[in-house]
């Protein structure tokens, strides 16, 4: 990494020479400074450099710092959009840790987190760190998303089923990744099936405090591993079409026929939308013009359960819950709910008594269907 950079603005050149974390950075100096920094922005973690070329890199939530494991702490425990957690330990090259230490040390924390993580204890120690601040965990976790769509109990139990599966991302941060170093985290990275073991080199220039400019690089990762452990995959424009080819390759008919029905039937009544997604869904407008429920490919169902969906408003919500609620596939619960639930059951499930009557259902709650 070069000991300065190049500025050029309005047509002037000039250099910024780097600038050691030894030196105070936001009334902070060494690894407090340095640690502050991701603290404040996670997204200092550059997933484009993770996910090179993906339409959806990485985005990242910081979920809690000094983060328990047994009788250790881990710097910061972080998340992104595809429920990977995402463990940091962030050393100072002056740190003798900062070597091949540190890397044993974010292994030991890796192979003991699903036993001190999971059965909902990770989400209990966000939810406690963040309230401690007056912040809603929750309330970081739609912002990451950034999707109508989302269903945090699905996010969360995709959190849960990664951490059993060891499907994680170890980081480990300095100001400077030196050589010995780096050559373990790529070794590490390219040998690991589920597990990315990567360094992050944060750079700074500038003097003061008043204009710094920050350079992250990420070590280790390689296009040929990253396209190997990629979880941002990319979107896909399911129309009409694609999705009955797709319907057509599942081996479970019974459930591919019962989406193919409501496919059709979207179709048939014009209140169908595709979308780019990574999986293959399909919603269908309700009576306002907004989305009414979202059809997954596994079969469940995402219902919109905020009043604002709704020109009925909680009225209309509690009608349509009462009776979906009626068939044995759907649970749905509108109280508290910020946009909508997925069902615990899938379409397969039902009876053909029972899909008929969800089709009537749809018929009541859609729009343009009665004009």
């Amino acid at each position: 990494m070069a000991d300065e950079i190049i500025v050029a603005e309005d047509g002037v050149f000039r250099s910024l020479m780097a600038r050691s974390f030894r030196d105070e950075l936001f009334n902070e100096t060494l690894e407090n400074g340095f640690q502050g920094l991701i603290e404040r922005y996670p997204q200092m973690i550059p997933g484009s450099q993770i996910a090179p070329g993906s339409d959806d890199p990485p985005r990242f939530a910081m979920l809690c710092r000094e983060m328990p494991v047994g009788s250790w702490s881990l710097d910061f425990l972080l998340i992104d959009q595809y429920s990977v957690p995402t463990l940091v330990e962030a050393k100072l090259a002056e740190n003798p840790e900062s070597k091949r230490a540190v890397v044993g040390q974010i292994l030991e924390y890796a192979t003991n987190a699903s036993e001190y993580w999971s059965n909902g204890r990770l989400l209990e120690k966000a939810n406690s760190y963040w309230n401690s601040k007056g912040v809603s965990a929750e309330d970081l976790i739609w912002q990451l998303l950034d999707d109508d769509e989302a269903d945090l109990d699905v996010f969360w139990e995709r959190v849960e089923k990664n951490l059993a599966n060891n499907k994680i991302r170890l980081i480990i941060a300095s100001d400077e990744i030196r050589p010995e170093l780096r050559k373990v985290i790529e070794f590490l990275n390219k040998e690991t099936s589920t597990i990315e073991v990567l360094g992050l080199e944060l750079k700074c220039y500038g003097e003061g405090s008043e204009f710094l400019v920050l350079v992250p690089t990420i070590i280790g990762q390689s296009q040929v591993v990253a396209e190997k452990k990629s979880t941002a995959d990319k979107k896909i424009l399911w129309d009409y079409q694609r999705l009955y080819d797709y319907y057509d390759s599942m081996e479970k008919r019974e459930r591919a026929d019962r989406l193919k029905c409501t496919l059709d039937w979207a179709k048939d009544h014009s209140v169908l939308i595709v979308e780019k997604k990574q999986y293959p869904s399909f919603s269908i407008k309700g009576n306002s013009g907004k989305r009414l429920m979202t059809f997954w490919h596994e079969g469940n169902v995402y219902c919109f359960l905020n009043v604002s969906y709704y020109d009925g408003g909680e009225e209309e919500v509690n009608n349509l819950v009462s009776e979906l609620n009626k068939l044995k596939i759907f649970d749905y619960n509108p109280e508290g709910v910020k946009s909508g639930r997925t069902s615990p059951g899938a379409l397969d499930e039902l009876s053909k008594e029972e899909f008929e009557e969800f089709i009537r259902i749809l018929e009541k709650y859609c729009c343009n269907i009665n004009d």
